[in-house]
């Protein structure tokens, strides 16, 4: 099993504030702190440079939701659905999803610092021009995910699908991918130099290269 980077856990209080008015707060303060919110159907909130700070959310759908330029610190999402919620060129700070629905999620030109994705669907997920830092994926299925011309440092994959995703121009050095699932991955070749995978997956990314095995 691949190792897992280190990473900050999100820290909230102890006591957060379950009687808030969550749409009311994010479309006119836009601002949401110190907050618990279970079972919430959060629905076409289309705001910008929203900030989200200590709360926890379990059991939330978002659906027609647009957060760009998004600033999210000590966030834990459980059992959330965020599916096509568009995050570009937010701030994201130690932030946990757990077994969370992220399909089709844009993360593009995000600051990713200290987050976990544990247990998540995240197919189709786009983290395109990205900069990641101390970010777990743990048994998550990223099939078809983009991470074209990210920037990864301390970042892993622990037993991951990452069938069909695109790392054209990443650099993958020293990232483990032996436990992951790599089959059709887009590359040219050199973002491999320094990556740790399996003889078997050497063999079918030789096959992807063009190269013939015999």
């Amino acid at each position: 099993m691949a190792k897992l980077v280190n990473v900050s856990k999100v820290q909230l209080v102890n006591e957060l504030d379950e009687d808030i008015e969550i749409k009311d707060a994010l479309r006119y303060e836009k601002e949401l702190r110190d907050t618990f919110i279970c079972d919430e159907l959060i629905e076409d909130i289309e705001e910008e440079k929203i900030e989200i700070n200590g709360c926890y959310f379990k059991n939330v759908v978002f659906t027609g939701c647009d957060f760009k330029n998004i600033d999210l610190l000590d966030v834990r999402f459980e059992n959330c659905d965020l599916s096509n919620i568009d995050f570009i060129q937010g701030s994201i700070h130690r932030v946990k999803f757990i077994n969370c629905k992220l399909i089709g999620s844009n993360f593009s030109e995000c600051n990713l610092q200290n987050i976990s994705f544990v247990e998540s669907i995240a197919k189709y997920t786009n983290f395109a021009y990205a900069k990641i830092k101390f970010v777990n994926f743990d048994k998550c299925n990223l099939d078809s995910s983009v991470f074209l011309e990210s920037n990864l440092n301390k970042v892993a994959f622990s037993e991951c699908d990452l069938s069909r995703s695109d790392f054209m121009n990443t650099n993958l050095k020293g990232i483990d991918l032996r436990d992951s699932e790599i089959s059709d991955i887009g590359l040219v070749g050199k973002e491999l130099n320094g990556a740790i995978i399996s003889q078997v997956q050497a063999v079918e990314l030789i096959g992807l290269l063009g190269a013939i095995v015999r």
